[in-house]
C-alpha cells in the first residue's frame, strides 16, 4: 500500500534541536528536506568498518571461534584492514619473485659472492644473455660465450670476457639475486601469507561486532547530516527544517514533539517538489514490494502493484515450469533450506517465502495440467483425473467427432481406425513416444490459456487506472473481440466453441463487433477525457495487440521444457545400459530445470514489468528515506 505524505515545517528552540533529531532518529518516520545542500563526508571510521566487513564476508563466520582480545570494534576493523594490506603486498612480492625465478632459473643456482670474487681475481667479466631459439639456430657464439640451455623458445648464454660487451639480437639479463636466494625468499613469503591469512580468518569471526560498530557510526553520520540541513535563525536561537511525514504517522509526530519546545505546521506541497514514495506492506505484499524494487520505484501517485506482481509472477513462473514433479523438487529444496537456516530475517527470509510460494504454485499448475517430469501418461491414468487439461482435451475431441470438421478429417487420414471411436478413445491412440492426439490437443489448449491469461492480465491493468484512462474500457472490449474473432482467420476451435458456450458463427460475429465497438469506445472516451489528443489513442491498437501476443512466451517456454523432458525420457538411453540411461535422464532434467528457472524468473517478471506496466504504472519515484537508527542485519 502506498501511503500519502504530507509536508511539514518543523521549528523550535535551538537548545532542543539535538534532542529533537535524536528522538526523530529513534522514531524513524520523518524524512528531512535539505535546503542548504550540505553534505557531511562519510567518516573514515565508517569507511574502515565497511572495508573490514567486505574482507570478512569472504570467510566462514563462526563467532564462537573469535580470538580473545581487548580490542574494540574499530581497532578490530583497523587490524583486519591492515593485515589485508600486508597480505596484498606479500602477494605482489610473491608474484614478482616467481617471475624473477622463471626469468633466471635457466642459469642455475650459484653464489653471487663467489662470482664477484672470481671477477676481482681474474679481471674477467661474467654476463648473462638470452636469445630467441629460432635466431639462435643461425647464431655462431664467440669463443667467450657458453650456451647454457634452452627453455620454451629461448636460448640462454653466459659470456666470460675481459670487458663488458653487447651482441646483436641478444638481450642481457641482469641478475641481482641468484635463484637460491629467491627461492628462500619465496618460501618465507608464502609462510608469511599463510600466517596473515589465518589471522584475518580468525579476526573475521568478529563480523557481528563489526556490523554493530558500523551501524553506530552510520547512525551518528546520518544524524549529523540531518542537523546540517536545519536552518538557524535569530542569532542561532531558533532552528527550522522541512520534512515529509506519512499521513498515518501525523499523530506520532505531535507526540514526539509534545515535551520539547518544538512546533510543526503543515505546509503546501510545491509543484517543483518530488514527493517520495512511502510504501507500507507486510507479509505477501512485502515480498511483492521486493520484486517491484528490482525494476523501479512507483511514483507517489501510483497505486501499489506489489501484491499483483507477486500473484501473477507466481502464475507465470508456474506456467513456464509447468511440471508438478519439478515443483516437488523445488519444495523439498526450500524445506531443507528452512531447516538448515531457521534464523533468517529480513530480505533473506522473504526470499525463502517467495521460493515456497513459487514451489507450491508450480505443483498446483503441474497437477492442473497433469504434467509430472514430462512423462507421457495415458488420458485414463490416475494422474490425469485432476487435470483440467485432460478434461478439456476430451471435450475438444468429442466436439470434432460430432462436427466431423476439417480437424477430424485430417485425423481420419492419419489414423483411419478412429472412424468408429468417440473422443475419449481417440485420445488413447498411442505411438512409440506417447499419445500424439492427446498431446496435440493439450498443447493447443495450453496455447489458448496463454492468450486468455494475457487478456485477463492486461484487462486488469486497464481497470486499475480506469479513472485516469477511460479508453481502457474500449481496449478491454477490443481484446475480447480479438479472442472471439481471430480464430476464424486461422480456422481454429477455441474453448468457448468446443465447450458449446458460444457456437463458432456467433463467436466470430460477436468478436468482429466487439473489435469495432472497442475501438470506437476507446476513441470516444479519449475524446471526452483528452480532447483532440484522442486521435493518438488509436495508435495504441498495435501496442495492445503486441502486448497480448507477448504472452505466447508462456506457452513457448512451457512447451520447450516439456519437449526436452519427453526427449530425455523417451529417446535417450534406448540403445544404452540402464546406468547410462539413468545418468543421461538425470543430467537432462537438471539442465531442463536450470533453463526453466532462468526463463521463469526473467519472463515471469518481464510480463509484469513491461506488458502490464504499460497501462497501470508511472514509475520513476524515489523511495521514502526517513532518518532512522540502522541496526545490524
Amino acid at each position: 500500500m502506498i501511503v500519502d505524505l504530507e509536508k511539514y515545517l518543523i521549528f523550535g528552540s535551538a537548545a532542543d534541536m539535538d534532542n529533537f533529531f535524536t528522538l526523530a532518529q529513534r522514531a524513524g518516520f520523518i524524512e528531512f528536506i535539505g535546503k542548504k545542500r550540505k553534505s557531511v563526508d562519510l567518516p573514515q571510521v565508517a569507511k574502515t568498518f565497511l572495508s573490514a566487513i567486505k574482507i570478512a564476508k569472504h570467510y566462514s563466520i563462526h563467532p564462537h571461534e573469535a580470538p580473545v582480545t581487548n580490542l574494540g570494534p574499530i581497532q578490530i576493523a583497523e587490524r583486519i584492514v591492515s593485515m589485508k594490506g600486508e597480505e596484498e603486498a606479500l602477494l605482489e612480492e610473491e608474484r614478482v619473485v616467481e617471475a624473477e625465478i622463471a626469468r633466471i632459473s635457466a642459469f642455475g643456482d650459484f653464489s653471487q659472492a663467489d662470482l664477484d670474487a672470481i671477477e676481482r681475481e681474474t679481471k674477467l667479466v661474467f654476463q648473462f644473455f638470452v636469445m630467441k631459439s629460432d635466431v639462435a639456430k643461425e647464431f655462431v657464439p664467440p669463443p667467450v660465450m657458453i650456451h647454457v640451455g634452452t627453455e620454451y623458445d629461448l636460448d640462454y648464454f653466459v659470456s666470460i670476457g675481459k670487458e663488458r660487451k653487447q651482441y646483436p639480437k641478444m638481450i642481457e639479463i641482469i641478475i641481482e639475486k641468484p635463484v637460491g636466494q629467491l627461492r628462500d625468499r619465496l618460501f618465507q613469503v608464502r609462510q608469511e601469507i599463510g600466517k596473515i591469512e589465518g589471522d584475518i580468518k580468525s579476526f573475521s569471526n568478529y563480523f557481528p561486532q563489526l556490523q554493530v560498530g558500523l551501524a553506530e557510526h552510520l547512525n551518528h553520520y546520518y544524524l549529523n547530516l540531518a542537523k546540517h540541513n536545519a536552518t538557524l535563525k535569530f542569532n542561532n536561537g531558533l532552528f527550522a527544517i522541512e520534512a515529509w511525514v506519512p499521513k498515518t504517522r501525523i499523530k506520532s509526530l505531535f507526540g514526539l514533539i509534545s515535551e520539547l519546545n518544538v512546533e510543526c505546521v503543515k505546509i503546501a506541497i510545491e509543484q517543483k517538489d518530488q514527493i517520495p514514495t512511502y510504501m507500507e506492506n507486510t507479509g505477501s505484499g512485502k515480498i511483492g514490494e521486493d520484486l517491484l524494487n528490482i525494476f523501479d520505484t512507483p511514483a507517489s501517485t501510483d497505486k501499489d502493484p506489489s501484491l499483483w506482481i507477486l500473484i501473477f509472477f507466481s502464475l507465470f513462473f508456474s506456467m513456464i515450469i509447468s511440471d508438478a514433479g519439478y515443483g516437488l523438487i523445488f519444495l523439498l529444496t526450500v524445506l531443507f533450506l528452512r531447516w538448515k537456516f531457521p534464523n533468517l530475517h529480513g530480505v533473506k527470509r522473504r526470499i525463502l517465502k517467495l521460493c515456497m510460494i513459487l514451489s507450491i504454485s508450480v505443483i498446483v499448475w503441474g497437477i492442473f495440467t497433469g504434467s509430472y517430469f514430462g512423462i507421457s501418461f495415458s488420458p485414463n491414468n490416475l494422474t490425469q483425473k485432476t487435470s483440467i487439461l485432460a478434461y478439456l482435451s476430451e471435450k475438444k475431441a468429442d466436439y470434432h467427432v460430432q462436427q466431423k470438421d476439417d480437424v477430424y478429417q485430417a485425423l481420419i487420414k492419419k489414423y483411419p481406425q478412429i472412424s468408429t471411436m468417440d473422443g475419449k478413445e481417440i485420445l488413447q491412440i498411442k505411438n512409440k513416444t506417447g499419445y500424439p492426439i492427446f498431446e496435440q490437443f493439450s498443447e493447443n489448449i495450453l496455447l489458448e490459456f496463454a492468450f486468455i491469461i494475457g487478456i485477463i492480465h492486461i484487462s486488469l491493468s486497464f481497470l486499475r487506472y480506469i479513472r485516469r484512462n477511460w479508453s481502457g474500457f474500449g481496449w478491454i472490449l477490443f481484446m475480447l473481440g480479438g479472442y472471439l474473432y481471430f480464430p476464424s482467420v486461422i480456422h481454429a476451435t477455441t474453448i468457448v466453441n468446443f465447450m458449446n458456450w458460444i457456437p463458432k458463427p456467433e463467436s466470430h460475429f460477436l468478436g468482429l463487433w466487439f473489435i469495432i465497438c472497442g475501438l470506437s469506445l476507446a476513441f470516444i472516451a479519449a475524446l471526452f477525457q483528452r480532447k483532440w489528443r484522442a486521435f493518438t489513442e488509436l495508435l495504441h491498437v498495435i501496442q495492445v495487440f503486441a502486448d497480448v501476443l507477448s504472452y505466447l512466451r508462456l506457452y513457448a517456454l512451457a512447451l520447450g521444457a516439456l519437449v526436452m523432458a519427453r526427449t530425455f525420457n523417451n529417446t535417450l538411453g534406448i540403445e544404452t545400459g540402464i546406468v547410462l540411461t539413468l545418468i543421461l535422464i538425470l543430467f537432462g532434467h537438471t539442465i531442463n530445470i536450470g533453463l526453466g528457472l532462468m526463463g521463469g524468473v526473467v519472463h515471469g517478471l518481464r510480463l509484469n514489468f513491461l506488458e502490464w506496466f504499460h497501462y497501470s504504472f508511472e514509475g520513476g519515484g524515489r523511495l521514502f528515506n526517513p532518518l532512522k537508527l540502522n541496526t545490524r542485519k
